[in-house]
């Protein structure tokens, strides 16, 4: 009974032994097979990405630079007319009414005239007058002369004859009388010739002051004219272009009016500048004259350049010989642009010939044939690999 007893303890100490290593080595076979059929991520080294980028193809040319300012048409010569004498306005003429275009020598307008005619005939009364009284001393000299002579022939002493006694002064003062009396009708005739008022050059009226009634006094104001032989367009260029125009009143460079207001353009040419700098935007002043802005001796029915107009105006700059011209957008900071090479991005510095409104002409920096990048690359570097959109490889 006692043997018994002890074999059955034996078998539970056994069995208690024997299921904890059963089952720890179940576990170990299962995570031995689990892990074994684990799948197996390979990580392969990261591709390398080239940035495909549209590019153009430079070839060298021959361009004409110009400048693109601001303006506005001035008159070239304006003048305010005024009365020389006074009177009434007898008669005007038809072309007199503001707008009106008259030509030189024309007749304005003509003033009472009775008066002046009046003092004409007066002077030259004075005059004929001054002429006999100078005769007549002449005559009065001559008899003095003989009386003289005749004193001298009896007389044992001989006498010197003064300049009173030959009535040399009374001479003089007649002859003065006669050049005051003239320079009088002269004055006359001057004045009366100024009631009729005369246009001094091709004019355009801007003002009419006066109309047939109008009673003048002398300087009074008759009108506003401005010659249309010419205008002038004031405009305003940066300093450092004003050395590569042509600044002169026969050979300016040429410039194209374009007005703000219509699809008109004239011509012009660079005459002079102003002699100063604006006060607020610091640019420098020039005159472009523009010849027959009214187009009255042309053959051609372009319409009339209109004073006080706004325009754009383009300056003609030098002629710009074997230079490349690229799109100011693909001028990059520092003045260099992105070349495409070989499946690679080349920075290079170039040198600028001229710069305009949207576009930058390149001389130095650029070769024939390269494809400049128009692409924008968010972080460009040196050397970084590229792929053209075209597929070409220069």
């Amino acid at each position: 009974m006692s043997e018994r007893k002890t074999k059955g303890s034996a078998l539970r100490l056994l069995i208690r032994i024997a299921v904890p290593v059963c089952l720890i080595l179940a576990g170990v076979a299962g995570f031995n097979y689990f892990k074994s059929r684990e799948v197996t991520l390979k990580r392969k080294p990261p591709l390398r990405q080239a940035a495909v980028v549209e590019t153009l193809t430079l070839e060298p040319g021959n361009y004409q630079s110009y400048v693109t300012v601001m303006g506005k048409v001035m008159p070239d010569k304006e003048i305010i007319l005024k009365a020389q004498v006074s009177g009434e306005v007898v008669s005007i003429s038809e072309k007199f009414v503001q707008g009106g275009l008259m030509k030189k020598g024309e007749t304005l307008l003509r003033l009472e005239d009775s008066d002046y005619q009046i003092a004409v005939q007066k002077a030259q009364s004075a005059v004929n007058k001054a002429l006999s009284d100078l005769a007549i001393e002449r005559g009065s000299q001559l008899i003095a002369k003989e009386e003289l002579k005749l004193i001298n022939e009896v007389s044992p002493v001989e006498m010197t004859g003064t300049d009173l006694a030959l009535r040399k002064p009374q001479l003089v003062q007649a002859n003065a009388v006669v050049e005051s009396a003239r320079a009088d009708l002269e004055q006359a005739r001057l004045n009366l010739s100024r009631t009729r008022v005369r246009v001094p050059f091709n004019a355009l009226i801007l003002e009419k002051q006066v109309d047939s009634g109008s009673l003048v006094p002398a300087q009074g104001t008759l009108a506003t004219l401005v010659d249309v032989d010419a205008y002038q367009v004031e405009a305003v260029v940066p300093p450092d272009r004003l050395a590569a125009l042509r600044i002169n009143e026969t050979t300016g460079s040429e410039a194209i009016i374009h007005s703000q207001y219509s699809q008109q353009t004239w011509k012009g040419k660079v005459v002079r500048t102003t002699g100063k700098i604006t006060d607020k935007s610091r640019m420098a002043g020039v005159i472009i004259l523009v010849a027959d802005p009214l187009g009255l001796k042309g053959t051609d029915k372009r319409p009339p350049l209109l004073l006080a107009d706004h325009v754009d105006v383009r300056i003609m700059g030098p002629r710009l010989e074997n230079v490349f011209s690229l799109p100011r957008s693909l001028l990059r900071d520092g003045n260099t642009v992105w070349v495409y090479r070989s499946g690679v991005l080349e920075i290079r510095a170039v040198g600028l010939a001229w710069k305009e409104d949207g576009v930058v002409y390149v001389n130095t920096g650029i070769r024939t044939g390269d494809a400049v990048i128009t692409s924008d690359l968010p972080a460009p570097v040196k050397g970084m690999a590229l792929q053209s959109a075209s597929g070409g490889r220069p």
